[in-house]
């Protein structure tokens, strides 16, 4: 049967019944990227069965990455996983059979790709695999001393020691925490050469998800030097992003907060374990979260591609990209916050 577009509606109650693997597949993840980016356009896919009974639902949002003229459709850009959505009843793994639809879908649209990223091994061979990216995880103990004395490295614990030395104030449910966030970030992007996305996104991602957002700060010397965002949803606290001031570049203010972050949340009870999202295979960035005892798994990327392209790399660190972000990074952060948007959302990161 052929596929379905969905509205909002309809789509909120179908996913109701819906096993979800991640706060990217929450409705509301959608809604929050129409909000900020009314010019995305987004695919709410519906596939049933002979029966009528729906075999799965497919988030999908149509982006035109930077240097190319055709769009691609991604499942989901701007969070670390998408996929599919499968109604709890049938707990059943997609076939091969299951994607004829989604394949007659892309052919006839005017994507040039499309991608989907599951936290879950595929049961099906139609769609070329990559597997570049990992995601890590802390799986929680039975007690934070466990988790310090047995699961950290020792580097991650000079490091807290180091910070604690310092006089780095870890602070919690700070009523402007949104506002320093927002200031660390522009910062820490520009920093990078990485453009920003809309002033907007960050306020509205906490209005979507209010129960699920917690932002800790990092000060020193008065001064607020680091923040952490992290999503609380369904047993499961993700990094969403982490930012910094690179003046304070040698103070180990972000160990110190994931360190706070980690005693917060086994006090509460929040989650039990901690994901750090989305990472390629970068020796830096692994080591940095091994040495919290994360866990690597792999994430998942499946694509239709059509005769002529490639899976593509839009990513902010691509080496081509290197000369525009050196010169993004000398222009003026006014300039930055208008023309960053309009970048961003050809970065689907």
């Amino acid at each position: 049967m052929p596929l379905n577009e969905m509205t909002k509606n309809q789509w909120k109650e179908a996913s109701q019944s819906c096993d979800k693997t991640s706060i990217y597949q929450d409705p509301r993840w959608l809604d929050l990227v129409e909000t900020v980016y009314p010019g995305i356009k987004i695919k709410r896919l519906m596939h049933k069965d002979e029966n009528n009974d729906v075999m799965w639902l497919l988030p999908l949002m149509e982006i035109k990455p930077l240097g190319k003229i055709k769009p691609m459709l991604i499942s989901l850009p701007f969070g670390s996983y998408g996929g599919f959505l499968i109604p709890k009843s049938k707990k059943k793994e997609i076939e091969d059979k299951d994607l004829l639809p989604l394949n007659q879908y892309f052919e006839n649209s005017h994507s040039f790709a499309l991608e989907i990223r599951e936290l879950t091994l595929p049961g099906h061979n139609r769609m070329i695999q990559n597997t570049q990216f990992q995601r890590f995880e802390v799986n929680f103990p039975a007690s934070i001393d466990i988790l310090w004395e047995k699961i950290i490295s020792g580097n991650a614990r000079t490091c807290v020691r180091k910070a604690n030395k310092l006089g780095i104030q870890i602070i919690f449910d700070h009523d402007d925490a949104l506002t320093h966030f927002q200031s660390l970030y522009e910062i820490n992007a520009s920093y990078h050469g990485t453009p920003i996305h809309h002033v907007k996104w960050y306020f509205k991602l906490v209005e979507f998800f209010k129960d699920e957002t917690e932002i800790i700060l990092a000060k020193y010397e008065g001064n607020i030097i680091a923040a952490i965002l992290i999503l609380h949803y369904q047993g499961k606290s993700i990094l969403h992003t982490a930012v910094s001031n690179p003046v304070f570049k040698k103070i180990p203010a972000t160990d110190r907060l994931l360190w706070a972050a980690f005693e917060r949340i086994m006090d509460k009870k929040t989650s039990v374990c901690f994901d750090f999202g989305r990472t390629r295979q970068d020796k830096g960035k692994q080591f940095f979260k091994r040495k919290w005892g994360a866990i690597a798994y792999p994430i998942y990327y499946s694509y239709f591609i059509k005769p002529g392209y490639k899976i593509p790399e839009i990513l902010p660190d691509n080496p081509k990209f290197g000369q525009a972000i050196r010169i993004y990074r000398r222009i003026p952060m006014s300039l930055k916050r208008f023309i960053g948007p309009f970048l961003r959302i050809r970065i689907p990161t």
